[in-house]
């Protein structure tokens, strides 16, 4: 064993610095290790036993090297482990080439990963012992300053480390700017995460400074006796980011990767080990985006260079966002393949693992058609039909994005058929008819809001007075539970911690709501200032609070009061950005929203307009996804066009018309990476973004 030890003890934001190579051989590991090199192993997790303090019973003692024999069992090949904190550090030598697996904080990995030899991507995630997977940011004061709530806060300076460039700092500059207090706020590096939170305990500055620390550091920080309980306080805290990610290096996308994947997933079935790593649930697939400059690589399901991906309405998080949009577009579209398609198609596209599922109608115009295409090549894998004869407003196809996760995907059409299929074959597991199970009317243009998946749940909304909105099991889809209430919106729901209290968020015909998730107890109901709104668009999530926008009431922000119900009277309204269809995305503390032009509003600044950007492309309807700094624009001609959110003027970067034709692009496209899946009149096509 090689030791090398320097600084505290604990890790993230609270500092670590050792590194421990281990090599962990199991019996069966032996004659492998004699024909080729170990699989290296780097542990960045700040809550292995390695690197943080044994004071706090079963929290920071993840034991790795049991986890490591356990990989070497499936794999059949020595791991050799690396305890470290500097992940560029620890790669400096390693050939492009080489077996690596990274385990730590998925925006450090990221970063970091772009600094090494090695190309990484991500693979799945770790859970804790409440089943989360991801780690928030907490405002901490001393115990005898008279600060008691974000609000407090203005004018203060807050103490950070060890970087201000991951996912947590930018997810407290976007809850403080949402509060109003951005710019009155200074930021200090501090070499140690601890050393923020000691800072705040031994200064005289007045103002007293405000130290940012992680949720899981405050428990370490009073079980090893470095501050005593109740020497500091939680006065805010930021929304919840991805914590500990597994990263396979590009080497690792073939057999030996399947089979470390796997392993890690089946964690869930091994009770003793689960608590070693001190989880509930084991690891759980990404379903997300591939990290920054993340090589596209082979899932497994089927073989391919796309990897996860777009899983759902508006992307993994029903956000639109992406880990970052190119700099710039191409000169000229790069198709890498396009397939036809039936035109009218309204459903958003879904990526995952590799597929593209793709909903339309038969020529017939009588039957639900379902394709499943291989990412790659655009080659069809299956096609499904079903029954859904009827007549509506826009078209028969289905407006709901088919939902897909793990081996399975959930598809709702138009007339209410809700299906749940193999994602292998597209055979159909289980299937519930809405009108007919919950006696709900048939809204004017059809079930339009994609089914939303929230633990082992699936929500929907039949608008039924008794089974408003309904949660189904997964695996069954079997009913959980109905809540009462109005008949069907239009808008996709959504599922986040608001006021402190995890909740579904939609809306009914004539208000936006709230519902406990276990329950289907519905929390409170805001009914709009003006009558008449459709309720399609989106409701976006934003630092303590909530944006809506609809084409009465325009755009408004709304805060939660500690019991997490919603307070009525907005804490921004901005009445310009009125659409009608299109739902609005974050970009950088900004929201960017389409409706006779594209809007730039400032979330810190109750929805300030900083710009506004007019352009004959821009129809009545356009579809964005954003990063935090750019903003990608998909018109309803079909040209995309990529905005900087950040200027404070409106500054277009590159423009790329896709379809030369009269198509119109309805349907939501989906981003992995560098490929964009577009559909447009008759056809479906597959863009490169990349190489600009």
């Amino acid at each position: 064993m090689v030791e090398r030890r320097s600084r505290s003890s604990i890790s993230g934001w609270i500092g670590v610095a050792c590194l421990i190579l281990i090599g962990v051989s199991s019996p069966g590991a032996v004659a492998a290790e004699k024909r080729s090199d170990p699989v290296r192993m780097v542990v960045l997790d700040p809550l292995a036993k390695e690197l943080a303090c044994a004071c706090v019973q079963g929290h920071g003692q993840r034991d790795y090297r049991k986890l490591a024999a356990r990989l070497e069992k499936a794999v059949q090949k020595r791991m050799a482990i690396e305890f470290s904190d500097d992940l560029v550090e620890t790669l400096s030598g390693v050939k492009p080439d080489s077996e690596v697996i990274v385990i730590g904080d998925r925006a450090l990995v990221a970063d970091a990963g772009r600094r090494t030899p090695v190309n990484f991507r991500p693979v799945c995630e770790l859970t804790d012992r409440e089943g989360r997977s991801s780690a928030r940011g907490l405002f901490v004061v001393r115990r005898d300053d008279p600060a008691r709530s974000l609000a407090d806060l203005g004018g203060r300076t807050i103490f950070l480390a060890p970087r201000k460039e991951d996912a947590r700092y930018a997810a407290a500059r976007a809850t403080l700017s949402a509060a109003n207090l951005q710019s009155s706020i200074s930021w200090e590096d501090r070499p140690e995460g601890n050393q923020a939170a000691l800072d705040v305990m031994d200064s005289t500055a007045s103002p007293l400074p405000v130290a940012l620390i992680s949720d899981y550091a405050l428990p370490l920080l009073e079980g090893c006796g470095t501050l005593r309980k109740g020497d500091l306080r939680v006065v805010g805290q930021t929304a919840e980011s991805p914590f500990i990610t597994v990263y396979l290096s590009s080497s690792l996308a073939g057999e030996t990767g399947q089979k470390i994947l796997r392993s890690l997933l089946d964690l869930r079935s091994d009770p003793k080990l689960l608590r070693l790593m001190e989880s509930r649930d084991g690891f759980r697939p990404v379903e997300a985006e591939s990290a920054p400059e993340a090589p596209r690589a082979d899932a497994g399901r089927p073989a391919g260079s796309v990897e996860t991906g777009w899983p759902d309405w508006r992307g993994p998080r029903r956000d639109g966002r992406v880990a970052r949009l190119p700099e710039r577009l191409p000169g000229t579209a790069k198709i890498v393949w396009k397939k036809g398609a039936m035109p009218g198609g309204l459903a958003g596209l879904s990526v995952l693992d590799g597929r593209v599922l793709v909903a339309e109608r038969d020529f017939a115009d009588t039957r639900d058609v379902y394709r499943c295409l291989h990412a790659d090549t655009g080659e069809l894998l299956w096609r499904r039909e079903f029954q859904a004869s009827g007549r509506l407003d826009f078209g028969q196809s289905p407006r709901a994005s088919p939902v897909l996760h793990e081996d399975r995907a959930y598809l709702l059409g138009a007339f209410g058929g809700l299906r749940c299929v193999k994602m292998a074959d597209g055979s159909v597991l289980w299937e519930r008819h809405l009108p007919n199970d919950f006696r709900g009317a048939l809204p004017t243009w059809g079930w339009t809001a994609t089914p939303l998946l929230v633990d082992d749940l699936l929500i929907v909304n039949p608008g039924a007075e008794k089974a408003s909105v309904v949660a189904l099991e997964l695996a069954t889809g079997a009913t959980r539970w109905a809540s009462p209430g109005s008949p069907s919106a239009y808008a996709a729901f959504i599922c986040g911690e608001f006021g402190g209290r995890r909740q579904v968020i939609g809306y009914d015909r004539v208000s936006l709501g709230g519902w406990d998730v276990k329950t289907g107890e519905r929390l409170w109901r805001l009914v709009p200032e003006k009558e008449g709104d459709f309720n399609v668009p989106t409701p976006v999530p934003v630092a303590n609070g909530i944006v809506v926008t609809s084409e009465n009431n325009g755009t408004r922000l709304y805060r939660f009061d500690s019991s997490g119900r919603i307070v009525p009277k907005p804490a921004g309204e901005y009445a310009d950005l009125a659409p009608d269809t299109s739902s609005p995305v974050v970009s950088g503390g900004r929201l960017i929203g389409v409706h006779q032009g594209v809007h730039c509003l400032d979330l810190g600044q109750g929805l300030r307009r900083v710009w506004r950007w007019d352009d004959d492309a821009l129809g009545d309807y356009a579809t964005v996804v954003a990063d935090d700094d750019r903003a990608l624009v998909i018109t309803i001609g079909g040209e995309l066009v990529l905005l900087k959110t950040t200027a404070d003027h409106a500054e277009v970067l590159s423009r790329l018309p896709v379809f030369k034709d009269d198509s119109e692009v309805y349907s939501h496209p989906a981003l992995v990476g560098e490929r964009l899946f577009l559909r447009g009149g008759s056809q479906v096509v597959c863009l490169d973004l990349g190489g600009a």
